[in-house]
This record gives structure tokens, sequence and C-alpha cells, in this order.
């Protein structure tokens, strides 16, 4: 073998090696990319700053561009739907007898009210709006998995924490004095608890959606509770006002649903 056969045959193995390392370099660096895909997807329950300014203007954009008939769907409505699919972490939260709460809330009338204060001042009023709220949120135990322009989506691992955080809210709305953004402003609020829908470590199904009907009945300034809740409920702890019957959307059948006196202490 000459000299020159030698060089080309080792110059030929050191490409190969090399060609090999990086294909293998390639594989691992795809699987990577692809975990890392996977867990941000999954864990990515609350919105970042950026993603919830641009459902704020997204919001007021709709309302200008399409008028309040392209914007009637609420927030409760939107997280309905978002939370009809599973959702990682939330089993989690499960209380020992597998269960938990979900609390719903938005504004009640958050369309004209957009439409009045424009985008900036919307954009301004959601600023407090959510400061509030994840105040008495946490301070509470609760769990905010998503929001979603004026709507919250939050996690208990107890009715009676729920139920505290929702009295909290009203409360706290309750004390506004004139001339702050958030006067006049009314939190409609529902929460219902139910067992865990499992798979995988992922909790999801018809007791979210149900606790988002509940709140969708609720009025502006207002606790609404499935039963569920209130069988829950330690006693003497809550008031409970007169049931009312309603009809939910998509839910068989008449459901009895709780106002909650949130201004009683006790």
């Amino acid at each position: 073998m000459t000299s020159l056969e030698v060089v080309l045959a080792a110059s030929t193995t050191v490409l190969a090696v090399g060609l090999l390392v990086t294909v293998l370099r390639l594989r691992a660096a795809r699987r990577e990319i692809e975990r890392l895909s996977r867990r941000t997807d999954r864990s990515r329950l609350v919105p970042s700053p950026t993603d919830a300014v641009r459902t704020v203007v997204g919001t007021a954009m709709k309302v200008r561009d399409q008028g309040f008939s392209g914007a009637l769907r609420s927030s409760i409505d939107e997280l309905a739907l978002w939370a009809d699919v599973e959702r990682p972490d939330l089993a989690r939260l499960a209380s020992a007898d597998g269960s938990v709460t979900i609390l719903f809330s938005d504004i009640e009338g958050s369309t004209s009210l957009n439409h009045r204060l424009g985008d900036r001042g919307w954009v301004q009023l959601l600023s407090k709006h959510d400061r509030l709220l994840k105040h008495a949120i946490e301070a509470h135990s609760g769990h905010l998995i998503k929001s979603q322009g004026d709507g919250f989506m939050v996690a208990f691992a107890e009715a009676s924490q729920a139920v505290a955080a929702a009295s909290d809210i009203q409360r706290r709305f309750h004390r506004v004095r004139p001339g702050s953004r958030l006067w006049g402003v009314k939190v409609r609020i529902g929460a219902h608890k139910g067992s865990a829908v499992h798979r995988d470590g992922d909790l999801f199904g018809r007791n979210v959606a149900f606790a988002a009907r509940v709140a969708a009945q609720a009025e502006g300034g207002e606790v609404l509770v499935s039963e569920s809740v209130v069988e829950s409920l330690p006693e003497d702890t809550v008031t409970v006002l007169a049931p009312r019957a309603a009809e939910l959307k998509g839910v068989p059948g008449t459901h009895q649903l709780y106002p909650i006196d949130w201004s009683a202490r006790h």
C-alpha cells in the first residue's frame, strides 16, 4: 500500500468516525429538545406576562374589530373549553378523598367595560384586578391554573379554602374606594367540588366544566357554589343562603346552587 493510499484510508476512517459522532449527537439533541418541549407544554399552566398582555390586547381588538356580537363569549366560557382537555399537575392538589374544588371567576359586563375604558384603561384595570385576586388566592392556599382575559381558574384541595378565598375576594372588592379603577367593578364567582379524573397524573373532565357552569350562573358580586361544596363545608363556618334551581349548559337535569353570604363573619 502506497503512502497516498494509507493517507486516504486514514482520512476516510476519520471522516466516518466524525460522521457517526455527529449523527449520534444530533439524535441526542433531538431527544433532548423533544423532552424539554413536552415538559414546557405540560408545566406552563399559568401564562407568562407576555401571554397575558397578548390575551388582553386580543380581547380589546376583538371588541373593536368585531363589535359586541363577536366578543360575547365570556372568559368563563373560554376557560371551560380549555379545561375540557387534560391538565397536568392538578391531580397533586386533590384532597385525601381524591376530590378537588375548582373555582372560576370573571368580571361582570367585561365587554361593555372594555369598550368604555378603551384598550389602555382596560389593561390597567385588569392589572389591579389580577393583583387583588392573586393575593386572596395565595392567602387561602389556592393554585392559579389559568387566566383568560378577565377570568381565573383556580384549584383548591378543600372546599372551605375555595369559599374562604371567594369571600375574601368579594370583601376586597366591596372595600374599594371611589376613585380607584376597580370602583364599581363586580366579579362573579362559582365553585364546584368533584372527584379528580386521573390519567397519567392528569386531571380534567366534567367536574372542571361543571364548576365553570356554576360560575356562569353567578351574578356580579356573588359567590355561588354547588351542593357538593356545601356538603363539604364544616358546620357553622359559612353562612349559606337559600338555594336556587338552575339548568347548566351541557349538564343534564336541574341543579341546586347555593349563594354564600360572604359578608358574614364567623
